[in-house]
């Protein structure tokens, strides 16, 4: 019974790797090129296997469509890019769906920014020219961003005004090419002076140009009775980056 038992585990365990090493089981389609680069179409078990394991199925696989050079792993969106030398294959590079965004790869998760812009704003009752300084860092695998910001207004109908703004600044972050993006948030500020102070929210929206180490940023701001402002202004990422 014992050698039964031993026996039926040995065959499981040779028929588990059997089937990983199959490549009809880790691709589904298969194509080369004129320039000499072989697609291949991954099953969902190619991704579970290892990098060594990968290799032998993607060499295996030049192996029947000699002539490719390249090679292109591919998976809903996701992928794999091998470059061959003498029959073997090594990884070059590899990608996610969800990575394929510039800034997600420009910062990455935990790091700080810092802001510095104006803003015009116009409407509402207090119209006003201000400068803006932010301090903040990204959050949920750079999707989000939160920033504490302080601002210096000068209201175009008081002589003499000059207020400090202090607020807090959410956003949602949507880069759209490698050099492009949009956002979308939120900001809660308290503007103290003389005396009177008020806290007031207020809605934003903008775009993004990613350059080498920071952004440059264009937002419009809309707050209560009718308040619009246009913000414009540079972002550096503290610590890293580009």
């Amino acid at each position: 019974m014992r050698r039964l038992v031993l026996a039926v585990i040995a065959a499981a365990l040779c028929g588990g790797f059997a089937a990983a090493a199959q490549p009809s089981a880790l691709f589904t389609g298969a194509s080369v090129n004129a320039a000499g680069v072989l697609r291949l179409e991954a099953a969902e078990p190619y991704l579970k296997q290892a990098e060594a394991a990968r290799k032998a199925a993607v060499e295996e696989q030049v192996l029947a469509h000699p002539g490719a050079s390249v090679v292109s792993v591919e998976f809903k969106g996701d992928g794999e890019l091998w470059t061959i030398s003498a029959g073997h294959a090594s990884l070059a590079d590899s990608w996610k769906r969800r990575e394929l965004k510039f800034v997600r790869r420009a910062v990455r998760a935990g790091k700080w920014f810092g802001y510095a812009g104006g803003q015009l704003t116009r409407g509402g009752d207090l119209p006003s020219n201000m400068w803006v300084g932010r301090i903040g860092t990204m959050l949920l695998d750079n999707r989000y961003d939160a920033a504490f910001s302080v601002s210096r207004n000068n209201f175009t109908e008081l002589d003499g005004s000059g207020v400090t703004t202090i607020g807090l600044t959410f956003r949602s972050l949507h880069p759209f090419t490698e050099h492009t993006g949009y956002n979308y948030g939120a900001e809660l500020s308290r503007t103290s002076y003389t005396g009177y102070s008020h806290i007031s929210p207020s809605v934003l929206g903008g775009i993004n140009i990613y350059l080498p180490g920071g952004s440059f940023d264009v937002t419009v701001t809309c707050g209560e009775r009718g308040n619009r402002g246009l913000l414009i202004g540079y972002t550096v990422y503290i610590g890293g980056g580009r």
